[in-house]
Formats: C-alpha cells, sequence, structure tokens
C-alpha cells in the first residue's frame, strides 16, 4: 500500500527504509505487543495478520499470544529488505503488472493488520526502472480500495523512526538518542494526543483558506472546505470506528493530524531544503501548483532520480494531496535533514499525488512527501501552526 514516501510496494507489504535496529531501549516486548492489539480493536473471532522481520520475530510471537487472549486468530508472516530487492533482480519484469489475487483474497480475511517496520537501507531500489515500480503499484491499486471499503484496522509500528542506525547517521544523532525517543514517542497517552487534534480539528471545521508558509519562500494555497481530516493518536476511538477507511489507520510513534486539500484548490509553491527519494538527497527542491495540480518542479541538485520516478508514473501524480502536522511532544529530533519525522508536534508534511490513507480520493501509483520545520499555517485567518508550533 502507499502511505509514505519512505514506503516501498511488493506485493501489498510496505517496507520502511532504514536499517539494523538498535535492541538496548525497547520496553519488555509483552507489553509493546498488548499496546499493538489494542491499538487494533481486536475482537473475539476476528483474524489479524502480523508482518514484520526475523529481527522482530520474539515480538511477533508476542502480538500472536495477545491476540488468542482476547480470543482473535493471527497470522505471521515474514518479509526481508533481501526478499524485495530478489523480487526484481530476478523475477521477469512482465509478472509486475500481475493481478495481486493472494493479496486481495488476504484483504478479504483479515479484519485487521499490524506491521512492524523491517527495512536495512535507505537505497534498496537504487538502480530498479521506475517503469517496474510504477508498474506493481498501478496493479496493487484496487487492492488499496478493498482495504479501505472492508474498513480493515491497520496498525504500524515504526513510521519511519525505527531505531536504526541507518536513520540515526541519516538525522545526525546517536542511536541511543533515536531509540529513547522514539519508544518515549510510542508511550505518548493516546488522550493527549487526540486532544491536540481536536483542536486543531476546530480550527479546519470553518472551513475556507488554508495557507501554508515559511521563510524559505513556501507560499501555498488550499481550500479544506468540507474536509474530515483523520487523526492518528495510538489507539482507535469509536468515532474513528464509525468514520471508517483511513480513520482505522494508525502509526506508531502516533501524533499526526491529516487533511486532504479540496482538489484542484492548491495554489503557490512549497520549498523543501533538503528532500530524499530512493536515498538520494534532493535539494532546494520547488514544487509549484496551480489549481490543484503540480506544474513544475525544479531543484539545485538531485532531482534527476525523483523526476524519473514522476514521469514513469500514471494518472493523479500530479495532484497536491495532503498537509500532515504531527502532535506528539515526545518525539524532538532534527527536521532538516530530508528524513521525515512525522508525528513530531508542530512539524508539517506536504504530500503529493496518492492521498486514499489520508483521506482523500487519489488513489494513484505515485506518492512523494517532504516536511518543512517551522511553517506556520492559517485557516481563514486564524493559526493552527505558527512557526513551528501548535497553537
Amino acid at each position: 500500500m502507499i502511505r509514505k514516501s519512505v514506503l516501498l510496494l511488493l506485493g501489498g507489504v510496505s517496507v520502511a527504509t532504514t536499517g539494523v535496529a538498535q535492541q538496548s531501549k525497547k520496553p519488555e516486548a509483552r507489553a509493546i505487543a498488548h499496546q499493538l492489539i489494542a491499538s487494533a480493536m481486536l475482537q473475539e473471532g476476528q483474524s489479524v495478520l502480523v508482518t514484520g522481520s526475523v529481527r522482530d520475530a520474539g515480538l511477533m510471537e508476542d502480538l500472536a499470544i495477545e491476540a488468542r487472549k482476547v480470543g482473535a486468530q493471527p497470522l505471521l508472516s515474514i518479509w526481508s529488505e533481501r526478499l524485495v530487492r530478489r523480487s526484481y533482480d530476478e523475477v521477469p519484469a512482465k509478472y509486475d503488472d500481475q493481478e495481486p489475487k493472494l493479496d486481495m483474497a488476504m484483504t478479504k480475511l483479515f479484519d485487521a493488520q499490524i506491521f512492524i517496520d523491517i527495512g536495512e537501507s535507505e537505497g534498496l531500489l537504487a538502480g530498479i526502472p521506475e517503469g517496474r515500480i510504477a508498474a506493481r503499484a498501478k496493479a496493487f491499486a484496487p487492492v488499496n480500495e478493498a482495504i479501505l471499503k472492508r474498513d480493515v484496522r491497520f496498525v504500524n509500528l515504526g513510521n519511519a523512526l525505527y531505531p536504526t542506525a541507518t536513520l540515526a547517521k541519516r538525522l545526525g544523532i546517536t542511536q541511543a538518542r533515536l531509540a529513547s525517543g522514539f519508544w518515549k514517542g510510542v508511550a505518548v497517552p493516546p488522550e493527549q494526543m487526540q486532544a491536540a487534534g481536536e483542536r486543531l480539528r476546530g480550527v479546519f471545521a470553518s472551513g475556507g483558506t488554508a495557507q501554508l508558509t515559511h521563510p524559505n519562500g513556501t507560499s501555498l494555497t488550499f481550500d479544506v472546505s468540507g474536509r474530515t481530516p483523520t487523526i492518528s493518536s495510538g489507539v482507535l476511538t469509536q468515532a474513528q470506528a464509525t468514520q471508517g477507511g483511513a480513520a482505522l489507520f494508525t502509526w506508531l510513534p502516533a501524533g499526526e493530524f491529516q487533511l486532504a486539500a479540496v482538489p484542484g484548490s492548491a495554489e503557490g509553491k512549497i520549498v523543501i531544503d533538503k528532500a530524499l527519494w530512493r536515498g538520494k538527497e534532493i535539494r532546494g527542491l520547488t514544487l509549484a501548483f496551480s489549481q490543484g495540480k503540480l506544474t513544475s518542479m525544479a531543484a539545485r541538485s538531485g532531482l534527476e532520480t525523483l523526476k524519473a520516478t514522476y514521469d514513469a508514473a500514471g494518472p493523479g501524480k500530479e495532484r497536491f494531496g495532503v498537509i500532515d502536522i504531527g502532535l506528539n511532544p515526545a518525539v524532538d529530533f532534527p527536521l532538516a535533514t530530508g528524513a521525515i519525522v512525522w508525528p513530531q508536534a508542530g512539524a508539517v508534511t506536504v504530500v503529493v499525488g496518492n492521498d486514499v490513507f489520508s483521506g482523500g480520493d487519489n488513489n494513484a501509483d505515485f506518492q512523494f512527501a517532504a516536511q518543512l520545520g517551522g511553517a506556520s499555517i492559517t485557516v481563514g485567518g486564524k493559526p493552527a501552526v505558527e512557526k513551528g508550533r501548535l497553537q
């Protein structure tokens, strides 16, 4: 499924590209498993698919036991980056657009899915023809739609921040600091982030024009009238269960307010000082929008790989999609490295292309996300975020 630019696709499995995990700072595994099962709102008689790597096999076993404790029926699935890469290097390209019958059947079978980030490198798909990656994403689009229509509950542990050596190096911090901040972020009470999200909901509920600005030259307006946000607080609420669809997705560490813009409304430009794509840095990226569509992209350096991906993608790639605002007060990492720290309180992430897992209707085979630290957002003149701080 497409969710974030750091997620890669293979037969329905999302792979976060980071590195080998730091284990020493983890809380007790059974406590983590209990929290994840609670986040999925599993009930007696329901089924859950648990996906992860050998690295987290013990945690996956604990998840299976915690699921059985509430009468749910689990199935464990092991994946690896090596498997993903070999699927391109050794499997003929003629199968890239094959109908994903097994993934569709599994989507219809399981009431919930729990996924633990499994990645080990930033440039996993370096050198793979962009047309092959786009073909797999296009073939998988019906599965995305089925997941949302069936109201499958999805819980991810990692949120592109799993405490790994590779990510710590990218952020410019020690792996110990990354691990400590990660688990502190996971432990923040859901009601605290839900309250912050509800305050933002109140600001955006008035509708009208939202404006995103940043001292680097970013100035973008878009309409939010009639749009329903999704709030990831770490545990599903009854209101989210009623809302269904993208509202049933939880990303841990939690703390995100996501709102899809009214199609055709985005005007202006977004400037990203540093972004990442396929493990490559893009510096000085400028994205220009008119009538809700991307009209040009330029960069001081590193644009080639992103441009090749964009050119290979299908319809919907050009649409401005989502504003994501972080809500988690315990997450405190550098925001100018290119890596996206989604849940950090006051951080603003913009998404172009696919927005279905954030409440939109654009099931494109392309999605690009980039982050602005220190940005400001107003809605109808009312401040939502001011210089990177929630209002």
